[in-house]
């Protein structure tokens, strides 16, 4: 049943159309039992691990959006049904699956696992061919990280007519879960050969996307500072962040430089607090901030200007209340609050 080839490495197959690019890693001919889903179970799951060097040896780049995939099918009855599959791609950082006891991949250092076909319906045919399943969400590789490819089937009853992909004799890199009954949590797990797959990817990297950049006045009796915060949705080639400031708006001071995270394609959150305010400088009731990114080429990208209202000096007390809001005098007993010129509050107890 195994048609033996002589190359064992992955090779490069490309093909361009306009933007997109299909590379195909793995060529041998080895019966991969069990994949995508062991029709002879109730219910399986497949994990298979690429690493980034095949990635890269089929030309993905960091930032590349993953957009199609394409599994090597084999002797399956024409029209066998596999009715709500879902298949799933993850970035990690292992490059061997350490133990095939569970398909949570808790022993696995893994994140951004993203679902890219939901639920859908396979119809096996009896010839040996690639079929190409297009995704509902493109995954965007980091360019550092190996990747997670799951296969889950859920749908629930089995019968013969099944067949398998085909792949290349590798430990540790293609591993199954098969139950009756119920989805498997932990049992009857199996290492298998890993698949021979196409990926289809677009050359269009994400810049970096920003969600948010917002800043708060932190002010208390005796110092000025104010807290900046930025989200990003995406990093691509992100060198560092730089935070200026302005006290007029025009004339801008470059104040932090803060290390980005390079390439990413998941949300992370930056916080910098500015505690070197000079309110002597600062005559105006507005500071202003702005937030830019330089590339590892040293190209620069400048975001939006967020004005912050200063508060005036504390000098003297405008208001004094008990707990009920009442205006008391001085010398009153009990809890006595201030509210002083600037708005800041202060308690204390006679």
């Amino acid at each position: 049943m195994k048609q033996l080839i002589s190359i064992f490495a992955f090779i490069y197959l490309s093909t361009f159309s306009f933007s997109q690019q299909v590379g195909q890693i793995g060529s041998d001919f080895d019966n991969c039992e069990g994949t995508p889903a062991y029709g002879l179970f109730d219910y399986s799951q497949t994990a298979m691990l690429y690493l980034a060097t095949e990635l890269e040896g089929i030309g993905i780049s960091s930032g590349n959006s993953i957009t199609a995939i394409e599994f090597q099918f084999n002797s399956w009855d024409d029209g066998y049904v596999l009715d709500n599959q879902t298949i799933k791609i993850s970035h990690v950082t292992e490059s061997s699956i350490p133990s095939p006891s569970s398909p949570d991949y808790s022993e696995l250092t893994i994140s951004n696992t993203t679902t890219v076909v939901d639920e859908f319906d396979f119809r096996g045919k009896s010839s040996i061919h690639w079929e190409q399943f297009d995704f509902d969400t493109p995954f965007v590789w980091d360019g550092v990280s190996n990747i997670l490819i799951t296969w889950e089937n859920r749908d629930g009853s089995w019968s013969g007519g099944y067949g398998w992909l085909e792949g290349r004799s590798i430990a540790n890199r293609c591993h199954i879960w098969i139950k009756d009954d119920n989805y498997p949590v932990a049992s009857s797990s199996e290492d298998r050969d890993l698949p021979n797959i196409k990926l289809h990817t677009t050359f269009n990297p994400l810049p970096i996307t920003l969600l948010e950049f917002k800043g708060e006045l932190l002010n208390n009796e005796n110092h000025v500072s104010v807290k900046l915060d930025w989200t990003t949705a995406s990093e691509k080639d992100n060198n560092y962040f730089t935070v200026w400031r302005s006290l007029d708006g025009q004339d801008w001071e470059e104040i932090f430089n803060l290390v980005g995270a390079g390439n990413s394609n998941h949300e992370i959150k930056y916080q910098y607090i500015d505690q070197n305010i000079n309110l002597q400088r600062a005559s105006l009731k507005t500071i202003y901030y702005r937030l830019s990114q330089t590339d590892y080429d040293g190209t620069k990208e400048y975001f939006q200007i967020i004005p912050i209202e200063l508060k005036s000096k504390k000098t003297h007390v405008v208001k004094r209340t008990n707990l009920m809001g009442q205006e008391i005098l001085i010398g009153h007993k009990g809890l006595i609050i201030e509210t002083w010129n600037n708005g800041y509050v202060s308690k204390s107890f006679n």
